[in-house]
């Protein structure tokens, strides 16, 4: 095995990895926007925080979806490859989602602190 089929191996699992980086770490954090624009629609703001979240969401998670699906289909990625990159991903979406969602929670509490401040 030459330095270049180790390295055209390495460079197939490290795209497959960054597409499972920004699936299961940025896409939560962006969706949790569309919370955000939720909110923003419930308190008559209008839908531009939400259709610019969804927008940016959908982006996200066709590029993901684009990364991983590449680098899996390098002769490299064997069926245990695969196990551990859906270990992988399993922990860093229930890790993410669970920050995501407290980062919801502290947009939330923060609009409503400074609602309740600027009518007092």
């Amino acid at each position: 095995m030459s330095s270049e089929d180790v390295l055209a191996g390495f460079s197939g699992l490290l795209v497959a990895y960054c597409g499972i980086l920004v699936g299961t770490v940025f896409l939560p954090f962006v969706a949790s926007f569309l919370l955000d624009g939720i909110v923003q629609i419930l308190r008559g703001n209008g839908p531009k925080m939400l259709l610019g979240a969804f927008s940016i969401s959908a982006v996200l998670a066709g590029i993901g979806y684009v990364l991983w699906h590449i680098g899996t289909e390098n002769p490299s990625v064997t069926l245990v490859t695969l196990g551990s990159m859906s270990t992988v991903a399993q922990y860093l979406l229930t890790f993410s989602t669970a920050l995501a969602l407290l980062a919801f929670l502290s947009r939330t509490a923060k609009l409503l602190w400074k609602t309740r401040r600027a009518a007092a």
